[in-house]
């Protein structure tokens, strides 16, 4: 995912890229990665827009059950050589006599950042029975759910307790 120097000019060029999944050492890639991009030079500065595409496989945190999910995003950088620009958040400085843009760095984040913090399998997810471990997306369970844990039988009793206190 590196592009020489040379070979961008004041045109926008256009850039396609497939690499290997094993080479982000993300587990939860699931495909390779597809990059297009399209890039062109202003000055000294090379503009990058550019689409990440790939397939996440992730563990629903509900009910455990593996799930695929597809991710098309997209992202700008501009590689600069001036350092002045390097305020900027989409500004990766350039070092002098550099020959490639290197755009992996930028993918990686990008997919890092994609992974949801909360993983769900889909909104409705019912998850896991609490009591028998069922999942409850394939199947019911006859779980007495009202049920009380035993326990909090002797909080249960000072609760009482100190409710009759009151009155």
């Amino acid at each position: 995912m590196k592009i020489l120097i040379s070979h961008i000019s004041d045109d926008t060029r256009l850039f396609d890229f497939t690499a290997k999944r094993t080479h982000f050492d993300i587990p939860e890639l699931h495909q390779d990665v597809q990059l297009h991009a399209e890039v062109y030079r202003s000055g000294s500065n090379f503009y990058v827009s550019a689409t990440v595409k790939t397939v996440l496989e992730l563990e629903c945190d509900r009910c455990l059950d593996p799930y695929r999910m597809p991710v098309e995003e997209t992202f700008r950088v501009i590689f600069a050589r001036n350092i002045e620009d390097e305020k900027e958040d989409d500004v990766a400085v350039l070092e002098p006599g550099a020959v490639e843009l290197d755009l992996r760095p930028f993918v990686r984040d990008i997919l890092m950042l994609i992974i949801p913090f909360k993983k769900l399998c889909s909104e409705n997810c019912r998850g896991l029975c609490v009591l028998c471990g069922a999942n409850l997306n394939r199947e019911t369970c006859s779980c007495d759910r009202n049920r009380i844990d035993p326990r909090w039988d002797k909080l249960n009793e000072l609760k009482k307790t100190l409710e009759n206190a009151e009155e």
